[in-house]
């Protein structure tokens, strides 16, 4: 198996891409992105010539989104390798492989012809990635980020979706309300730490849908806490915790469509949509750490 270098310089933490020649990679191939959508195109066409490659990809969620999409469309999920060196804002998706030196065969969120790796949201969390990315234009870093929470926070909490949820065994809820915010989660983190899908199991065929009803904003940031934490659902019961249970909708689902919504946000990438159906893809990708 050869291994395969990508370091993407325009990653959150602009590390130089002197790395690739240091280390693991110094005697290795490399390469270096050089837009938005070369990782993919670079792994896509790399797993046709040998679909045996093991990448190791220097960048944030966008990046690794790209890989397992390359990966993916190339038919190579059960051949390729993909390891993540984070180097970007958030690095959610590396935190549900805690554990090193083993190989994860790990499921992807089907939207469209497009596949995501960790987190598909919308609502409140997508609305504040769109305004982070106006507001990077006259903030630095992170002062950029709470600009836009702030921006979304003090404007209309609150959307009208048509929801329809489909489980393991094919039994249909639908629902038709005001939310705050969702998100189909195939991982347990996103935003930059918040553990939003604490029970989710990136390896079990299933997406967790986790939904959070219209709210006041004082029990917005009375619950907004815990809901970093990952406390607001119980291990034990698969339930919202009582505090949490007039407010979280939970199920863990084979199928979503989702109508209404003004946007979403994949792995971290804006894309506008009026509605949007998201599916399990099982065993695409293998993971290595």
């Amino acid at each position: 198996m050869t291994r395969l270098h990508i370091f993407n310089p325009a990653s959150g933490l602009k590390h130089s891409p002197e790395l690739l020649e240091k280390g693991a990679a110094a005697k290795e191939e490399s390469y270096v992105t050089t837009c938005v959508g070369d990782c993919e195109r670079q792994v896509y066409e790399t797993c046709l010539a040998r679909p045996d490659t093991h990448f190791v990809v220097y960048g944030g969620d966008g990046t690794v989104a790209e890989a397992a999409n390359g990966i993916i469309r190339a038919g190579a999920g059960n051949t390729a390798l993909l390891s993540i060196i984070p180097a970007g804002t958030g690095n959610d998706f590396v935190r549900s492989f805690p554990e090193k030196d083993k190989i994860y065969t790990v499921d992807a969120l089907k939207y469209g012809d497009r596949y995501a790796a960790n987190i598909i949201n919308f609502g409140f969390d997508s609305r504040v990635v769109a305004k982070t990315a106006l507001y990077k234009k006259a903030f630095p870093g992170s002062a950029a980020y709470l600009a836009g929470v702030a921006d979304t926070f003090f404007r209309k909490i609150g959307e009208r979706w048509q929801l329809e949820l489909e489980d393991e065994n094919g039994q249909v809820e639908t629902f038709d309300e005001e939310f705050t915010l969702a998100l189909a989660a195939n991982c347990q983190y996103y935003g930059g730490g918040f553990h939003s899908a604490p029970l989710a199991d990136p390896s079990d065929g299933l997406m967790d849908f986790v939904a959070v009803r219209k709210v006041s904003r004082g029990t917005f940031i009375r619950l907004i806490g815990d809901y970093k934490k990952g406390t607001h659902l119980d291990p034990e019961t698969g339930k919202p915790y009582p505090k949490f249970e007039k407010f979280i909708l939970y199920r863990r689902v084979r199928r979503v469509r989702l109508s209404g919504i003004r946007d979403l946000c994949a792995d971290g990438e804006i894309e506008a949509a009026n509605e949007v159906e998201i599916t399990v893809a099982p065993s695409v990708l293998r993971i290595a750490t």
